[in-house]
């Protein structure tokens, strides 16, 4: 559960903004149906109930976005009815929503929804003097306060999603190359290994390796061995379909996880990588470069680390058999 939540920032946010609507809004309602203020009460009780089920809904699914707009709308309402039955008192409560919207959806999102909520509110308030404002010096002192706490919040939060999305490249792709790592590579592979099981989805993976990297890099340099290195993913991808992905397993090698994928149709892939190879690269004295690859079909009850181990021995014979050809492991 909490390594869930370190994983996932938005399912984190918003299961802390669920918790502190549940803990604060909560005695209010109660107090509110108490005193017989039913709209207030109902609304209030509504918010809190909706904040359990997008929580759950979040938990069970693993989807925050449909779950985390649904709570944003469902405020944003809630915090304008607050406001017209309310007055001047509910105002008061505009000001977290403003920063819960924030956590809960994309930051044009919640400006979006925030320039709503506050326009209606002007309406009102310009239409009907007293209903909520107290006067018109108070309602231009709370959209001016308001503007500036939505516009700072819109300018932390953005910044916030672009450097996660950072976080999120350095950590899951190769520095070098540009392919995803080794990291990802073990995560998509339990993936693939689960959807196996629970759907029965063939899988097949293509492990191949640069053939005498070692003597590239001896005679023309790391220089040029990174080169190569670098070059290499986009000519894979070039061949492959957009969703399977390209990762980097180490040195000179690199797999692939094609899905939906029979054992004839992989080994036909894996040989349209290997020509592929040899017709699109070239070293600096105009050689081509080579490829070993090892293929594997994912059998039922087989672990990722026995799946990529025949790949692996595919691939060793394929190199110990004159390297430049696809192994089926």
């Amino acid at each position: 559960m909490l390594q869930r939540l370190k994983d996932d920032f938005y399912l984190a946010m918003l299961t802390l903004v669920g918790a502190m609507i549940v803990l604060c809004v909560t005695p209010y309602a109660i107090y509110r149906l108490y005193t017989g203020n039913y709209v207030v009460g109902i609304a209030d009780l509504i918010m809190v109930l909706c904040a359990i089920l997008a929580s759950r809904y979040a938990w069970r699914t693993g989807d925050t976005v449909k779950p985390g707009l649904f709570m944003a709308i469902v405020f944003c309402v809630g915090a304008l009815l607050v406001c017209v039955n309310l007055g001047v008192d509910g105002l008061f409560w505009v000001y977290p929503f403003l920063v819960f919207i924030f956590f809960l959806v994309s930051p044009l999102r919640a400006f979006g929804l925030l320039l709503v909520l506050l326009s209606t509110l002007f309406i009102i308030g310009s239409t009907h003097p007293g209903l909520v404002f107290a006067s018109s010096f108070q309602m231009m002192a709370f959209f001016v306060t308001t503007s500036i706490t939505s516009l700072f919040s819109f300018i932390f939060a953005y910044r916030a999603q672009i450097q996660r999305r950072e976080l999120k490249r350095l950590a899951t792709t190769d520095s070098l190359t540009g392919a995803s790592n080794r990291r990802t590579l073990n995560e998509q592979l339990v993936l693939a290994i689960d959807e196996h099981a629970r759907r029965g989805r063939q899988y097949g993976l293509i492990l191949l390796d640069l053939d005498h990297f070692k003597q590239i890099n001896d005679k023309f340099g790391h220089k040029t061995g990174d080169k190569m290195l670098i070059e290499l993913v986009p000519v894979l991808q070039s061949m492959l379909r957009q969703h399977d992905p390209v990762f980097r397993f180490g040195g000179e090698e690199f797999v692939v996880i094609v899905a939906d994928v029979s054992a004839a149709a992989l080994q036909k892939l894996a040989e349209k990588l290997r020509q592929g190879v040899a017709e699109k690269m070239f070293l600096p004295d105009d050689s081509h470069i080579t490829t070993s690859v090892g293929i594997a079909m994912l059998q039922s009850g087989e672990d990722w680390e026995a799946w990529l181990h025949r790949a692996d021995m595919a691939l060793y014979q394929a190199k110990h058999q004159g390297r430049n050809q696809v192994v089926v492991g």
